[in-house]
């Protein structure tokens, strides 16, 4: 199954639309009482003149949730392949942070060597074709002692969410379940210690339990737009019933979250 191909990864984000579905989910049912932003924030080590440059900006969630911590004194670059998901992310940021804007495919990085000493890559690596190639560009733009900041999903992350849909209908695609195997927590490192020194993980230990079946058929739907194909009309009353049926149990549904920070260094 193709999951990395620059045509999926500019369908599924084209703007912040979908990736606003799945944030809001983590927002609202989260165990772990702190912010993941606000988590990634505080793994990272700040200088006072930092030149960080981010790749896969998305909407600017991490930016927006942690602007009161932002120094004037950092050079701040957001990208992004999708040029309707940068635009909604220098929307969200106008009035809160101070950065440039590029469109970029981090596999053809335009920036001469050693122009950054921070770098970040959240969510993203395991959509990019070439990663070995994406990490050297990564490298080669990080001054010395530079590190690269890489979050991702390990193989149990929102295991439950595909087991429903699959228990629902058997015939339904869910990608997600793919994407750990990419670039996820159990062979990161591996990847990464191709091109880096030093290479740490750090955990988020948390868990979703859903009380409301509405954010979760629209996580669900944002994930494909096959899905969305199959689920309309009649079909998808029908699902929202059966999870319904699932909530009543124990009322809420409880998923699994496994999500971790990589910490690597140059």
């Amino acid at each position: 199954m193709v999951l990395d191909t620059k045509e999926l990864v500019l369908n599924q984000y084209n703007s912040s639309r979908n990736l606003d579905a799945r944030i809001k989910i983590h927002e609202i049912y989260s165990t772990n009482q702190q912010d993941w932003h606000h988590w990634l924030f505080e793994q990272k080590q700040w200088k006072e003149n930092a030149r960080i440059i981010e790749f896969g900006c998305g909407s600017g969630a991490f930016w927006k949730k942690n602007s009161h911590r932002i120094s004037n004194h950092w050079n701040i670059t957001l990208t992004d392949i999708s040029e309707g998901m940068l635009m909604d992310a220098k929307t969200n940021l106008r009035n809160s942070l101070q950065a440039s804007y590029e469109v970029m495919d981090v596999q053809a990085i335009p920036f001469e060597n050693e122009s950054f000493d921070t770098a970040f890559a959240h969510h993203m690596l395991y959509h990019v074709p070439d990663r070995k190639k994406a990490l050297s560009e990564i490298h080669r733009i990080l001054q010395p002692g530079g590190k690269l900041y890489a979050s991702t999903n390990g193989k149990l992350h929102l295991i439950e969410m595909g087991e429903l849909v699959l228990e629902y209908d058997s015939t339904l695609t869910w990608t997600s379940s793919f994407l750990h195997k990419q670039f996820g927590l159990e062979n990161g490192e591996k990847q990464l210690s191709e091109h880096f020194s030093n290479v740490e993980l750090k955990r988020f230990n948390s868990s979703l339990k859903v009380t409301d079946t509405k954010p979760l058929v629209d996580y669900i739907l944002s994930t494909m737009d096959g899905l969305k194909e199959e689920l309309k009309g009649e079909r998808l009353q029908e699902f929202y019933s059966f999870l319904e049926s699932k909530k009543e149990k124990r009322g809420f549904i409880f998923i699994t979250k496994d999500s971790g920070l990589f910490i690597a260094e140059k």
